[in-house]
């Protein structure tokens, strides 16, 4: 199964699923509805649609629509012939990382007494959703009830998985922060600028491993296989260089070399330095545990820091 973005061209099976859920949705006419096509076509251009798709035949197995703008989910429907598959569980959990979670993400559903709503209301509640109004009715005057999740602060990653919008925007070049000049919300420390690279660090060092740094490249591309030739053998050539002197440093036992930009779309490989001693022996890093800090102070940090310019 293949989550993705809905797009123009899904427009047709999405048809034909508003054909197969209209009992449902109590709206025998949904599919034909000028209203609901228009509604279509503005999740389609905002993003706002998440579709299921086969990999091998791309049969459509359901969509879901939300907003971002009223933090809500405003459309879900499955095929009913895929349903009781995790298939709804799947694109809720999708739309609701788009959403703001600092803020009540609310839908409107059917009551309990309304058996063709009840699967929907089961997903909506394993994901914490709650009843938090039951006057509403529809534009047909059915009983609508309204549901939340509550606010919550917990803490979201910075990917596409939870900002596409964002994400898309700057891996164009002409957007992205760093060939626009853009100062970072919490900036690296510089360690040194090479020919085509910048070697950079933080003191609160991902997967808590002393001398953790990324190099970033100065030619901008969201995919690593779209670089140039040339320029990708120069860059290669950079993070060669920097690892070497980071296994000098450090006394590591082995360089783990990672290139993710799931955050960030402009080029950058993640080197991690791996000791006797760290947390995942068997097993890949988690960058997200970033303290206590590997550095048992600022001297410490910038002896680090200094050790490698020196040696670069």
């Amino acid at each position: 199964m293949l989550i993705r973005f809905a797009l123009e061209k899904d427009k047709e099976d999405w048809i034909k699923l508003a054909e197969d859920v209209a009992d449902v949705f109590r709206a025998p006419d949904m599919a034909n509805d000028p209203e609901f096509h228009a509604y279509m076509d503005s999740k389609l251009s905002k993003n706002e649609a998440i579709i299921a798709t086969d990999r091998m035949t791309n049969a459509c197995f359901g969509i879901i629509g939300f907003s971002r703008t009223h933090n809500r989910i405003t459309w879900f429907g499955v095929f009913e012939k895929y349903r009781s598959n995790g298939i709804g569980e799947k694109l809720l959990k999708c739309a609701i990382n788009q959403l703001d979670w600092g803020k009540d993400i609310t839908v409107e559903t059917y009551p309990d007494d309304y058996p063709p709503g009840i699967p929907a209301k089961k997903v909506y509640r394993k994901f914490g959703f709650i009843d938090i109004d039951k006057t509403l009715t529809d534009k047909l005057n059915n009983p609508i009830w309204k549901m939340a999740i509550p606010t919550t602060y917990k803490k979201k990653g910075a990917s596409f998985h939870y900002n596409f919008n964002r994400y898309s925007k700057w891996a164009e070049k002409n957007s992205c922060p760093v060939c626009q000049g853009q100062e970072a919300p919490y900036p690296p420390i510089l360690i040194k600028e090479l020919a085509n690279s910048w070697v950079e660090c933080y003191e609160e060092a991902q997967g808590r491993l002393f001398g953790k740094c990324h190099v970033l490249s100065k030619k901008h591309s969201e995919h690593f296989y779209d670089l140039p030739r040339d320029d990708m053998a120069n860059f290669m050539a950079d993070v060669q260089k920097v690892a070497k002197a980071l296994h000098q440093v450090t006394g590591a036992i082995k360089i783990n070399y990672e290139i993710h930009g799931n955050s960030m779309p402009h080029l950058h490989a993640h080197l991690f330095p791996r000791y006797l001693n760290d947390d995942f022996p068997s097993a890949p890093i988690d960058y997200r545990i970033t303290e206590p800090s590997p550095y048992e102070s600022v001297e410490e940090f910038n002896w680090f820091v200094e050790k490698m310019r020196g040696l670069l």
